[in-house]
């Protein structure tokens, strides 16, 4: 436009000109003087217009240098966000850190706060990102160190030292290396943008500087903001910054959890916890998609290619396939969900001790049945909470039955231990009482455990033996120190019928619990008789029940069984219940008065065995009012020790067995495979050995989401192995300095 009125003033110039011309051949001389006027007005009014294009030239070529750095700056942003989104590697990490360049100002730097460098968000280091696996999330609730100090426990670790074992082995993650190839975004230098297309000259290149970055929130996500400055510089020197542009943006930062991320098995409770995982005969089946949590800190690179060996594990096809990003097993202290909550509008009831044989499970007053009958008829429409104390189910076709729905969910609380063995189980049914055990859906069963534990004795009930349980290294439990009684346990020795593949389908919560799916190491068990005392396992120790199929609750109830020398027995390990020799337990019993096998032997006495040497003997037991403890000499006038010879069916001069005076029958038992469909998180998880049998864990698809939709689509049970991404920005702010 401005061009337009430039030609029009120059036309009007030169007419003025040709007038005075034609006025000076006229001799018109009045007229020159006031053309003159004229052409000076006209003059400025060019001179003006000129003027006034060359500046909006130079206005517009400045706009548009401010508008490449504002490019620069978004360019910048994006950039970083597709490096640290970037899931291949570990980089999504840094998403979580606090860092500042090389040559930023101070004040310009992010606060850290904390005077320990292990402590998150780590030392003040200008000019370079934090190995997040050195860095600690502070253990504010004193639940993970569990009063260890900062020496001995710094707290969880931000990120893990080790990829995933699977299919192949675990190795060390090189976090120098990622360190390394991001040095460069904080060494206050320019990362120059490629402008050059091809038979392209353009006068000035785009950059940009990384200031810093500045994570607020926890390990579940949070914000982290990112100050960011864009140049654009001439390309015949690049030390002049022609425009500049300072940005910082808040990007909102989400933790993910994958489909393989998902935990389904999750053991370690704190920094004490020695061996809390052995999955010496696990075979994971179904979708085959998912992860098992080791929840330990590793505090050396080195100890990655010790950890299968560790978990006990025979071949890496027995766990999900790594090599294809379905998971595997992951060893990192996360940070576990709460407990699930009860619902308040669910119906509840307190059962008391419950004892399962294969006569009293289908006995009302038993309550072995109630959650499939009276618990389930008129409940059908809400969900229901259920308290036992302990819950035993013993022999061949005993069960625990529980029909649950998808409107109608039951959460277990179990305020004592769990034993399932001998071909006792639990029976799932989904939607009614005549649907196959073990087709309840796992989300709509959750197990919970209440510790110390609440149970009717006192001597049971103990707060002190938190620390006491751990996996062996042949598979199974075993005591860490032997001072004090454990806490309460699931013991899984069997899921259900084998032949049908029934499995024990379920959610169990029991994050200061541990489950075992182990078998006592002998030929024979203890069949279930009333008015007869049961050998049983409580605690992960040998205990036993007065009579499994009293009325009386406290018959039914656990008491120990304790060495000479006063010392629990660990359930299905080589035991020295008496001088130095180790033996299993099979059985315990008690005579009257009245009977005579012909010998004055002890009225209680428990049937022991040496298996490698197959003998067999009677020894007896010192009972009293909560426990029952081994004798090492004749007592009252009576034979403390009977030996059977290799059969436990040894015989009296009478031509008796020795255990039917004590009230004891026996059956053959070989352990069987075992299946298990849903997720267990706990503190210790002790499979057995391999070939003890298999232990075939259901990877069930959609169980996931299923679980989380059950708590009220509650992010915290997407518990698992997890990954960062920014996701939406929540401020973009230019800044300006002004000096």
């Amino acid at each position: 436009m401005n061009v337009n009125k430039s030609k029009v003033s120059s036309l009007i110039y030169i007419k003025l000109i040709n007038h005075i011309t034609a006025d000076k051949n006229n001799n018109d001389g009045f007229v020159i003087p006031q053309i003159l006027v004229l052409i000076i007005g006209v003059s400025i009014a060019i001179t003006g217009l000129i003027s006034s294009s060359i500046n909006r030239l130079t206005s517009s070529k400045l706009s548009s240098l401010e508008l490449q750095s504002k490019n620069s700056t978004t360019s910048g942003i994006n950039n970083i966000r597709s490096i640290f989104n970037n899931t291949k590697g570990a980089y999504y990490y840094f998403w979580l850190a606090k860092s500042c360049s090389q040559n930023t100002n101070n004040k310009e730097c992010p606060p850290f706060g904390n005077a320990s460098s292990s402590l998150w968000p780590g030392p003040f280091l200008k000019g370079q990102l934090p190995d997040l696996s050195r860095i600690y999330w502070s253990d504010s609730g004193n639940s993970w160190c569990d009063g260890l100090n900062s020496t001995q426990c710094p707290g969880r670790q931000v990120a893990p030292k080790c990829t995933y074992l699977g299919k192949t082995q675990s190795t060390p993650i090189n976090w120098g290396y990622y360190i390394s190839s991001l040095s460069g975004l904080l060494t206050g230098n320019d990362q120059a943008f490629s402008n050059q297309l091809s038979g392209t000259n353009r006068d000035h290149f785009q950059s940009f500087t990384l200031k810093s970055t500045d994570f607020v929130g926890s390990e579940d996500g949070g914000e982290n903001s990112i100050l960011i400055e864009g140049n654009t510089k001439p390309s015949s020197n690049s030390k002049i910054k022609s425009s500049t542009n300072k940005l910082r943006a808040n990007i909102q930062v989400n933790k993910i959890v994958s489909e393989s991320g998902f935990s389904y098995i999750s053991a370690g409770e704190n920094q004490r916890d020695r061996n809390s995982l052995f999955l010496g005969n696990l075979f994971v089946a179904g979708n085959k998609k998912g992860s098992i949590i080791w929840r330990k800190n590793l505090f050396s690179s080195t100890d990655c290619i010790k950890t299968k060996n560790l978990i006990g594990i025979k071949s890496a096809s027995q766990l999900p396939d790594n090599t294809k990003g379905e998971g595997g097993l992951w060893v990192q202290p996360l940070l576990l969900p709460p407990p699930p909550s009860q619902k308040s509008q669910s119906s509840s009831w307190s059962l008391g001790a419950v004892v399962c044989t294969q006569n009293s499970s289908w006995k009302s007053w038993t309550n072995c049945r109630f959650m499939e009958t009276s618990g389930w008829t008129s409940h059908k429409s809400k969900d229901r909470t259920v308290i036992v104390d302990d819950l035993i189910v013993s022999g061949k076709d005993s069960f625990f039955g529980i029909v649950t729905s998808d409107q109608s969910r039951v959460t277990l609380v179990v305020n004592g231990s769990i034993d399932l063995s001998n071909g006792g189980r639990i029976c799932h049914r989904h939607g009614s009482p005549a649907a196959g055990c073990g087709s309840g859906k796992p989300q709509n069963l959750t197990i919970l455990f209440q510790q110390p534990g609440k149970n009717s004795l006192p001597a049971i009930a103990n707060t002190n033996g938190k620390q006491e349980l751990k996996c062996s290294s042949n598979g199974g439990i075993d005591l860490v120190h032997n001072q004090n009684i454990p806490y309460n346990t699931f013991i899984l020795s069997n899921s259900g019928h084998s032949d049908s593949r029934e499995p024990i389908s379920a959610f169990i919560y029991a994050t200061d619990t541990t489950l075992t799916t182990s078998h006592s190491p002998v030929k024979y068990y203890q069949v279930p008789k009333a008015g007869s005392k049961l050998l049983v396992r409580t605690r992960g120790l040998y205990s036993y029940i007065n009579n499994p199929e009293s009325y009386s609750s406290q018959d039914r109830t656990p008491r120990l069984i304790k060495s000479y020398y006063n010392k629990p027995i660990p359930f299905n390990k080589a035991t020295k219940p008496y001088g130095g020799y180790t033996y299993h337990l099979i059985a315990i019993g008690s005579r009257s008065y009245s009977s005579n096998p012909g010998e004055n032997t002890m009225l209680n006495m428990a049937l022991i065995t040496d298996p490698s040497q197959n003998n067999y003997w009677l020894v007896g037991l010192d009972v009293k009012q909560y426990d029952a403890k081994f004798v090492i000499g004749n007592t009252n006038g009576r034979t403390w020790v009977k030996y059977l010879g290799r059969s436990p069916y040894g015989r009296t001069r009478y031509g008796r067995t020795w255990i039917s005076y004590y009230g004891i029958d026996l059956k053959e038992y070989k352990p069987k495979d075992l299946y298990i469909v849903g997720a267990a998180w706990m503190k210790n998880i002790c499979l057995d050995k391999y070939g003890n049998g298999k232990v075939f864990w259901d990877f069930k698809k959609d169980f996931q989401k299923d679980l989380v939709k059950r708590y009220s689509n509650n992010p915290k049970y997407n518990y698992g192995v997890p990954y960062y991404r920014g996701k939406s920005i929540r401020l973009w702010d230019t800044l300006r300095d002004f000096n």
